[in-house]
């Protein structure tokens, strides 16, 4: 029997790819387009990412890059080290990169910084007293309630979409919580990642989607692909896994990758595992607009700046603006900027933004907000469930995961649910999802 990666994203395909590498020829089932949310679509000199925008080099996906032979396709930024702002108090502010930003920013009030040291040394100063905290919550001790809103709600909700009232910290700084049940200072955990370089982001020449485009060219004729849905997965009789299919047909497979996520995963496994089923279904994704707009190369942008990251409550929903093109030059051409706002998130609950709209009020709220004028449309792309809420409790669910896979060997889950939404996230849950399912065929 086969092994079937059920989903067609990053993950997916990795999974499939390395599936192959290790001698198998699994079934790929993905009724529709390949890459999931990495798409590319160049545009009159332009590279507009209607998905990610950037990559994170960490060994994972360098490694796979250089398998691809796309290691001389990958663009650094131009610009280094470039500033990171969010909106604070009706203006963009930098996010403090060194100790002397740290004590001029007006992030922090001056009774924080004045607290500062001390509580960087503090032992057991972030120690939780429950299984789980929001964000907000587990920063307060060391920075305060307000400055914890001012820097890290606009940085999470660029990066999430959630409200750090209700992410959890446990999810997603796993690290940090870890030292803090330990009772670490901060400090301390500090210095124990001194030596680690932090990582560099980057893009592919001609777009990211060039990545999956390439695992797709690799896996041809060393796998099959399947464009049916599959509805549920069933115990097979033979001990592996019946897959029943939306054309009607099913067939049996030794064991099964799941790399889709949320109420996907809870529609196949509902008869298998009803109670980790209805788990997944709780978990709740945020919308996504991404639009691209151009301006003149010669209009002043934030100076080497890649992008201004939101609070909540801003206009349309507005969680960001990138200036792509100011650190990867490559992407625009020679006489234009190209700009990718992001919009959306938790807060805007569900449905679509008009683009009529959008196309009138968006160029006028960033010349009010970034005094950028000029601003011409690209294009605009809507994901209706983008990003998943790892909210406070979250780690519960990946338990639940775990134990599942636990009573059911070869049943494999590698989705978003498991956290880590970036691509090199992706791709490293992808391959050890690999793992685990080979260390269950061969014990």
């Amino acid at each position: 029997m086969k092994i079937a990666v059920i989903g067609g994203g990053i993950a997916g395909l990795v999974a499939a790819y390395e599936l192959v590498k290790s001698g198998e020829r699994p079934v790929l089932i993905e009724p529709g387009q390949l890459g999931g949310m990495i798409r590319s679509a160049p545009q009159d000199g332009f590279t507009c990412e209607q998905g990610p925008n950037v990559l994170v080099e960490r060994p994972d996906i360098t490694q796979l890059l250089d398998e691809l032979k796309l290691s001389s396709e990958v663009r650094y930024p131009s610009i280094t080290p470039y500033g990171q702002y969010v909106w604070f108090r009706n203006k963009p502010v930098k996010v403090p990169s060194g100790l002397s930003e740290l004590i001029t920013t007006p992030l922090f009030s001056c009774a924080t910084k004045l607290k500062l040291p001390l509580r960087l040394l503090k032992s057991a100063l972030l120690k939780p007293a429950s299984d789980d905290l929001s964000v907000l919550r587990f920063f307060a001790p060391l920075l305060g309630e307000d400055s914890t809103k001012c820097l890290l709600d606009p940085v999470l909700k660029g990066i999430y979409g959630g409200d750090v009232g209700q992410l959890s910290a446990r999810s997603i700084f796993p690290g940090l919580w870890s030292a803090a049940v330990e009772g670490r200072s901060m400090l301390g955990y500090m210095r124990s990642r001194s030596k680690v370089k932090k990582p560099a982001i980057m893009v592919i020449k001609g777009g990211i989607q060039r990545l999956t485009d390439a695992i797709a060219t690799a896996l041809s004729g060393k796998i099959e692909l399947c464009s049916e849905r599959v509805l549920k997965i069933l115990p097979a009789s033979s001990g592996g896994f019946e897959l029943r299919c939306s054309a009607g047909s099913s067939f049996e497979v030794k064991q099964c990758i799941v790399t889709t996520a949320g109420r996907a995963s809870a529609s196949l496994v509902q008869e298998l595992e009803p109670s980790l089923a209805a788990m997944l279904a709780g978990v709740q994704f945020a919308g996504l607009t991404v639009v691209h707009l151009t301006v003149d190369r010669r209009e002043p942008l934030l100076r080497d700046a890649f992008g201004v990251l939101f609070p909540g409550a801003m206009p349309e929903n507005l969680l960001g603006v990138m200036f792509n093109s100011q650190i990867f030059p490559h992407v625009a051409p020679a006489d234009k900027h190209i700009m990718t706002v992001m919009l959306g998130g938790a807060q805007a609950g569900e449905g679509s933004p008009d683009e009529a709209r959008l196309r009138e009020v968006l160029p006028r709220l960033l010349q009010e907000l970034l005094k950028i004028g000029g601003i011409q449309w690209l294009g605009s792309y809507t994901w209706a469930h983008a990003i998943p809420q790892l909210v406070v409790g979250h780690h519960r669910i990946v338990s639940a995961i775990d134990e599942c896979e636990g009573r059911r060997p070869g049943l494999v889950f590698a989705g978003v649910d498991r956290g880590g939404v970036g691509v090199s996230d992706r791709i490293k849950i992808s391959r050890e999802a690999i793992i685990r399912a080979q260390v269950n065929a061969y014990g």
